[in-house]
């Protein structure tokens, strides 16, 4: 279900999923249609809003939806429907358990709804306004770069074969998401582990929130590689007269 809002002078297109079921139980055709639907909206989407069931915590189904999301690059808001329902200890227990499942998107907001009571709305608005902003975040060359090497100085990529990669600058490359593109020597040999180091650092200065970031390294050719030194003629001359002299003195 698509329909449109208008809230504080913003205008939104909020699109209503079905909701997915766990795969065992998609047995009608109406069903996997639905599904598919869901899937199809999130790659339509801007800022995709996780629903969880706050009594349920994140289900192997929930976790497969993210990875999709995660995939597609999409800005996300996880809400945690029907908090209100839950006592304090059990609240405690689900962030904890949150706190733990979802250490790989540390970047996304998470907020507490009741749809009986309509608690949350705004707040659920506020982080999707933020993650749409962060989402459209345009980069500096030379910011970027300055950040690129506090990083590096802070902490190098480890050495393979006994050489350590080299990042000499970043520029931006894009947006929803935004991505940032490090130039530098031997960067097919950085691990994923620097890779989210990095991903930290930027998300942090920027005060990114709601959006993943997309790094890509590429490695910059050397261009004298393939180009002969061409000598002037006075070295040329110096030249000739080198070898002549050394000839006469082997000579002797």
């Amino acid at each position: 279900i698509s329909t449109m809002l208008e809230r504080d002078g913003q205008h939104y297109e909020l699109i209503d999923t079905a909701g997915v079921r766990r795969r065992s139980r998609i047995t009608e055709i109406v069903e996997k249609f639905s599904t598919i639907k869901a899937l199809q909206a999130i790659e339509r989407a801007h800022v995709v809003v996780l629903m969880l069931d706050a009594r349920e915590g994140l289900t192997d189904q929930d976790t497969t939806l993210l990875g999709h999301i995660l995939e597609q690059g999409r800005a996300l808001v996880i809400a945690l429907n029907k908090w209100d329902g839950l006592e304090a200890d059990h609240r405690k227990q689900v962030k904890s358990e949150l706190d733990r499942r979802l250490m790989y998107v540390p970047w996304a907001r998470r907020i507490t709804l009741s749809a009986l009571h309509g608690s949350g709305i705004q707040e659920l608005l506020d982080a999707v306004r933020q993650a749409w902003r962060s989402a459209l975040t345009e980069f500096s060359t030379p910011e970027l770069t300055r950040v690129l090497r506090d990083a590096f100085d802070s902490h190098q990529p480890p050495m393979k074969h006994g050489k350590t990669p080299k990042l000499r600058y970043a520029h931006g490359g894009g947006k929803l998401p935004p991505r940032i593109i490090i130039h530098g020597s031997r960067t097919d040999s950085i691990p994923d582990s620097y890779r989210r180091y990095l991903t930290n650092r930027f998300i942090s200065h920027f005060k990114l929130k709601g959006t993943p970031l997309m790094i890509q390294f590429r490695n910059s050719e050397n261009p004298y590689k393939d180009r002969k030194n061409k000598l002037s003629k006075r070295q040329m001359d110096k030249r000739k007269r080198l070898k002549k002299f050394t000839g006469r003195k082997s000579r002797k």
